[in-house]
């Protein structure tokens, strides 16, 4: 035994002639690698977004501008607008292009992204305000080129799509300040609505009392009717008596002429007649006065007589003359009424006429009595439908009257109740609705700010991993040392856990001075990351003492993991469920709730960190003692191999 612990001490003794010089180098080195990885990280990806303005992207703007109600609206060159202007606060820099440069600067890497804008973009997102079935979204192209990074596409897409929605909510705001102006615009027209219709109730109420006046019209004209259609009904009975009367008369007045004709001729030959008696007792009285006078005086009462009958003679020639006067007038006047006189007018032949035409006069004249008698019954009838009609109307215009003061009121109480938003409430309520929800940081995207806690636990892997590439994990003098595996893996153990805690401090103050941590949370955070860096580096430890170089291989697909779940939640079930399993799942736990949400990390994650760094020494012990435990063919490879015997000296 005393052969083997020569043959082996050589070497401790060799590494205690190591200047002090020579050990501290490698120390300080496994310090930097995980401040080199972290810094590196942090450093290139933590605030990426402020260098996106160093990265060039183009635009192609194709688009033709539309007229809407007369204005011309350039939507397309409004979008490269937004793209290429700072509304947009994490943004590439941008710049108007062909496309054929544009194509130019993808092939060549010069840009990381083009945004072709088609020339239908205006039709497009103002056809809502056309025909209803013709309206659809505009589309807009976003290609990366092949020198792009796995999350340019991401970040074109996220600028572009704000860019867009930045439009959109314009149009949004634009289209509901429309809205609400009419609603102002409604508001005034249904106030001018309701005034007129209390316009039309009053008119309506003056039409309902005029109609009622009306109706008491319509009876009167119905009553009246009805004593006209009686009036007329007496006068049409009396104008048939008339007619009757007339056509006995003309009957009666038809011989009358000839009559008249008869008597004047007898009236004619009368008067002749007397014409000559009158000669007679005329020629009869001068003979008697001649015989008067010639009467002997003897025989003068004979005389006398004579005298007397001569005097008769001459009282009867006069009667006579006056008979023949009256005769001729009598003759006379039956032949004027027989129509013989020039100056008799037509006499009773014209009366005869007249009495015939004023017959033919009456019978018409019953007729239209006649027909206006069956107008009147009508007119009766009419008036008597059109006094109920006017009843029907006035009750009519009376819920006419009642409806439109309902109306009145009722448009009354939507102008109430119709909201009026001033110009500066308009803005503030169409930008509300066009964007209800944002969030806090607006247009900024943060690339890389997240990834801190996951950079941290990577490079305190890594630098537990690099550590035991360049310290041993098993201690050279495990066989000759009389002390207990536990002591020795603890000894071994002492200065990877102090160069863990170095690693941690170191680690946390890098994260301090991204993150401008407080005092009290970059204690916090230097804790964690201390437990974490020393829970890393006893699994890696473990590995590198119980596997060798297939355990490191083992620690770098633990790296891996770390960093395929750390850029992305959409990973395979199996990688989720092995990060969570790793002691580097609890270790971005209790690295996110200080770091990124300033918060006490969970008991669960501080309490499996500390398994884990328990796990690591004590597997690492095991192995340690299995390393205690030599066999025959072990030391016969060792030794045999030399020529020398067990037990020499």
């Amino acid at each position: 035994m005393n052969s083997l612990t020569n043959r082996t001490r050589p070497r401790a003794d060799g590494d205690r002639r190591f200047p002090v010089r020579r050990r501290l180098l490698p120390v300080l080195g496994l310090l930097l690698v995980p401040l080199t990885i972290a810094g590196l990280l942090s450093w290139s990806l933590g605030s990426a977004e402020e260098r996106l303005t160093d990265v060039e992207a183009a635009v192609v703007n194709h688009d033709e501008p539309v007229k809407v109600d007369g204005r011309s609206v350039p939507l397309g060159r409004q979008l490269a607008g937004k793209l290429v202007g700072d509304e947009i606060t994490s943004n590439y820099s941008w710049e108007f292009a062909t496309e054929k440069t544009a194509e130019e600067g993808l092939r060549s890497g010069k840009y990381v992204a083009v945004v072709t804008i088609p020339r239908n973009f205006s039709a497009a997102a103002t056809s809502f305000s056309r025909d209803p079935a013709q309206a659809r979204q505009a589309r807009i192209d976003v290609t990366t080129g092949e020198h792009s990074r796995f999350a340019d596409e991401a970040i074109n897409r996220y600028v572009t799509s704000t860019a867009a929605d930045l439009l959109g909510q314009q149009l949004t705001t634009t289209y509901l300040d429309n809205v609400l102006v009419g609603f102002n615009s409604l508001g005034d027209q249904l106030g001018d609505a309701s005034a007129g219709a209390s316009s039309l109730a009053g008119g309506a109420e003056q039409l309902a009392s005029g109609i009622g006046e009306l109706s008491g019209g319509a009876e009167q004209l119905a009553q009246g009717s009805r004593e006209l259609a009686g009036g007329l009904g007496e006068l049409e009975n009396g104008a048939a008596q008339l007619a009757g009367g007339l056509d006995q008369l003309r009957e009666q007045t038809a011989q009358l002429p000839q009559q008249a004709t008869a008597l004047a001729d007898a009236a004619a030959r009368e008067s002749k007649g007397v014409q000559q008696l009158s000669k007679g007792l005329s020629t009869l009285a001068g003979n008697l006065q001649d015989l008067r006078k010639q009467c002997p005086p003897g025989i003068v009462p004979l005389c006398n007589k004579i005298a007397v009958q001569a005097a008769i003679a001459q009282k009867l020639d006069k009667g006579a003359g006056q008979v023949e006067k009256a005769s001729t007038g009598i003759a006379g006047g039956l032949a004027k009424m027989a129509g013989r006189a020039p100056d008799s007018g037509g006499g009773l032949p014209a009366l005869a006429k007249g009495v015939g035409k004023l017959s033919d006069g009456a019978e018409q004249l019953h007729s239209g009595i006649s027909r206006s008698h069956d107008g009147a019954t009508e007119l009766s009838g009419g008036a008597e439908q059109l006094a109920s009609g006017i009843g029907e109307l006035s009750d009519g215009a009376e819920e006419l009257s009642n409806g439109t003061e309902e109306l009145s009121s009722g448009l009354k109480q939507a102008t109430e109740e119709l909201p009026t938003y001033p110009e500066e409430q308009r803005q503030t309520l169409a930008d509300t609705v066009a964007e209800p929800v944002t969030t806090s940081n607006g247009t900024k995207v943060e690339v890389g700010g997240t990834g801190l806690p996951m950079y941290a636990v990577l490079a305190l892997w890594v630098g537990a991993l690099a550590t035991f590439l360049v310290l041993r994990p098993v201690p050279a003098r495990t066989l000759e040392s009389t002390r207990s595996s536990l002591v020795l893996t603890l000894r071994n153990f002492a200065l990877p856990v102090g160069i863990a805690i170095a690693q941690g401090v170191l680690v946390a103050a890098m994260l301090g001075w991204f993150r401008e941590l407080s005092l009290g949370d970059w204690v916090a955070t230097a804790g964690i990351a201390a437990l974490v860096a020393v829970a890393c580096t006893a699994v890696n430890h473990a590995l590198a003492a119980a596997l060798g170089g297939a355990g490191r291989f083992v620690s770098m697909l633990g790296a891996l993991i770390v960093v395929a779940n750390g850029f992305v939640s959409a990973v395979p079930a199996v990688l989720e469920q092995l990060a969570v399993a790793l002691p580097t799942g609890p270790a971005l736990n209790a690295l996110r709730a200080v770091v990124t949400t300033g918060t006490a990390p969970s008991g669960g994650a501080i309490a499996l960190l500390v398994v884990w760094a328990l796990i690591g020494p004590a597997v690492s012990c095991l192995v340690v003692e299995r390393h205690r435990t030599v066999r025959p063919a072990q030391l016969l490879a060792t030794y045999g191999v030399r020529g020398h015997r067990l037990g020499t000296t």
